[in-house]
């Protein structure tokens, strides 16, 4: 699946292994092309998705409640598209979510409200995620 014409491979940190050589993620042609079809403004944030795998600040493992394993990747990109050809900063009071699963294929991103206790992981992550595996020190 992860193979295949027009997909886009992002080289990323192993969630597996922090420390360790970096991987790539792939994101499907098909996910691309639906959203660049039906949603010109998630297709536009894919520069955010972008900059966050390259420079995430948070990991966290465990995104699906019925299928083991996921990650989210969390950070801050510089812009965020909030409507067709509309760019701002990138709000402070938000991160932005790259989901991917276990097979290591982008399936979502997202724009996430900040957690109350924790300034750089999604509200409710305590709930929502298994645990925190990797965080950025600097």
């Amino acid at each position: 699946m992860g193979q295949g014409p027009g997909n886009y491979y992002q080289e990323v940190i192993d969630p597996r292994n922090p420390l360790g050589p970096k991987i790539k993620v792939v994101i499907p042609h098909y996910i691309y092309n639906r959203a660049f079809k039906y949603n010109p403004v998630k297709y536009s944030n894919l520069m955010a998705a972008k900059e966050v795998l390259e420079n995430p600040k948070r990991i966290f493992w465990g995104i699906r409640e019925h299928n083991e394993g996921g990650w989210c990747y969390v950070g801050l990109p510089t812009k965020l598209c909030v409507r067709p050809d509309e760019w701002i900063d990138y709000p402070d009071d938000k991160v932005f979510a790259v989901y991917v699963n276990s097979e290591m294929i982008v399936f979502d991103w997202i724009t996430e409200y900040l957690d109350d206790e924790n300034d750089m992981s999604p509200r409710g992550w305590k709930e929502r995620y298994r645990s925190l595996i990797w965080k950025s020190t600097s």
